[in-house]
């Protein structure tokens, strides 16, 4: 089932965005840096961002939908502290 599906995704481009005539539609989310264990919430948040995506693909909206990534790096810096505490 899951390769039926991958292949017709590739077939219709479901995660590729190019410019074109539809309206559109930006959403991201954190990048899930290792700073903590991983919990529920990581779960969470990163399946309703992607329903989210995939809704408004399926209102017929061209999706943007990258990887976002923390810009200060405070994540990194916290766990690094961490492993130097042991």
């Amino acid at each position: 089932m899951k390769k039926k599906w991958r292949q017709r995704w590739y077939a219709e481009k479901q995660f590729e965005s190019d410019p074109d005539a539809r309206k559109k539609f930006f959403v991201t989310v954190a990048y899930p840096y290792p700073n903590s264990p991983q919990h529920i919430g990581h779960g969470r948040t990163y399946t309703l961002a992607d329903v989210h995506a995939r809704f408004m693909r399926m209102l017929g909206y061209n999706v943007l939908f990258p990887m976002g990534f923390h810009y200060t790096g405070t994540p990194i810096l916290g766990m690094s502290r961490r492993v130097a505490r042991k």
